[in-house]
């Protein structure tokens, strides 16, 4: 029985061996510890104190670049306030100046637009009194005019008698029993080419003249020459404008004549191209 409980309390004293040396080792191990937990105790105070101090001076140093900064800020706020100021001012200032300008250069091109109305007017008005000043010449000219026609187609020849001429071309007219009253003759313009000048004829009164272009085309019907009227150079361009017109409503069976400066119907009103 004794050896059986020495032989058990052996084993077990070997056992309890280690254990005391674990619990010897832990112990001194958190000796060590507790020493570097004081001694971090101790230098984080140290540290704390030292960090307390810089801490202060860091923190006054940030507050002096805060406020270095904040005065910079705003010395250079107050000078962007006063540049912009200025530049209101001067751009006040211009706007004031161009919106002068522009009022007066409205008042100018008012005055200016009011001239050339009044120009416009006064040209409008000068055109009218120019169109009837002519119209009126043509009027007195067509009147000078009035007892005239001429012969064209008569070939011109050196040393002829333009009466003897006229009288020669006024004898077919037999419808003209008591004849025509010449008053004077003579050749008028000049040749062009193979066509010679017309003869102009200008008859002692106006009833003459008519007689000659009422039978002017039966008479001279089978003649290289004949007779037209003596019209103005206005009444000749309305006359050829009209020209080509004219004898297509001739070939319709539309007869017009020219007479007054215009086309004319069978009544005598003015025929409307």
């Amino acid at each position: 029985m004794s050896k059986s409980t020495t032989g058990k309390s052996g084993p077990s004293s070997s056992k309890t061996a280690p254990r005391g040396r674990g619990t010897v080792s832990t112990r001194s191990q958190r000796g060590q510890h507790s020493g570097l937990f004081q001694y971090l105790a101790v230098d984080d105070t140290v540290g704390d104190d030292g960090r307390a101090e810089s801490g202060d001076s860091v923190e006054s140093s940030w507050k002096s670049a805060i406020e270095g900064f904040q005065n910079s800020v705003e010395q250079a706020l107050h000078g962007l306030r006063d540049s912009i100021t200025k530049l209101e001012n001067d751009l006040g200032q211009a706007v004031e100046f161009q919106a002068r300008r522009v009022d007066d250069l409205e008042s100018k091109m008012a005055a200016e637009s009011e001239g050339v109305k009044n120009l416009v007017c006064r040209i409008a008005t000068l055109e009218r009194s120019v169109e009837h000043t002519t119209n009126e010449l043509n009027k007195q000219e067509r009147l000078s005019r009035r007892n005239n026609f001429r012969i064209v187609g008569i070939p011109s020849e050196d040393d002829e008698d333009c009466e003897e001429i006229v009288r020669g071309v006024l004898r077919l007219f037999k419808d003209i029993p008591s004849g025509v009253s010449i008053e004077r003759c003579h050749r008028i313009g000049r040749s062009h080419g193979d066509k010679s000048p017309h003869i102009l004829v200008r008859c002692l009164n106006y009833k003459d003249k008519i007689a000659v272009m009422k039978a002017k085309r039966l008479a001279l019907e089978d003649q290289p020459h004949y007779i037209t009227d003596d019209l103005t150079r206005v009444d000749l361009a309305e006359k050829k404008q009209h020209a080509p017109k004219v004898s297509e409503l001739y070939a319709q069976g539309i007869k017009l004549r020219f007479t007054g400066g215009r086309w004319r119907d069978a009544s005598g009103n003015p025929y409307k191209f």
